[in-house]
């Protein structure tokens, strides 16, 4: 089973599932997401699919339940598990600014 692309609006907040990282499933209709802004919410498909927002310690509670894994912990939680300062994975990343970026790095 895979996510339902959806765009909705929460508390003034967007959330969209295709521009989101997928950290989790269930296999049965239930996937967790970290949002773009690293806000986190579950997708849960039935007759009509719906997405919660959830504080992060919940987001890594559910994670840990979860049975598919589709980020490691610090990838998807990096700011309670040390990820804090590390490079995580973003859909903006791409190859030539990162080579950009390591070039501008090096030049100092």
């Amino acid at each position: 089973m895979r996510p339902e692309n959806l765009n909705i609006v929460i508390d003034g907040e967007r959330y969209r599932t295709a521009l989101s990282f997928l950290l989790a499933d269930d296999g049965k209709g239930t996937f967790l997401f970290r949002a773009l802004n690293s806000n986190y919410f579950v997708q849960r498909q039935g007759d009509r699919s719906t997405i919660d927002v959830l504080p992060p310690e919940q987001a890594q509670e559910m994670y840990l339940r979860l049975p598919h894994k589709h980020q490691e912990l610090v990838a998807a939680f990096p700011r309670g598990n040390g990820g804090v300062g590390m490079d995580t994975p973003s859909s903006y990343d791409d190859e030539d600014e990162r080579e950009r970026l390591a070039r501008q790095t090096v030049g100092r």
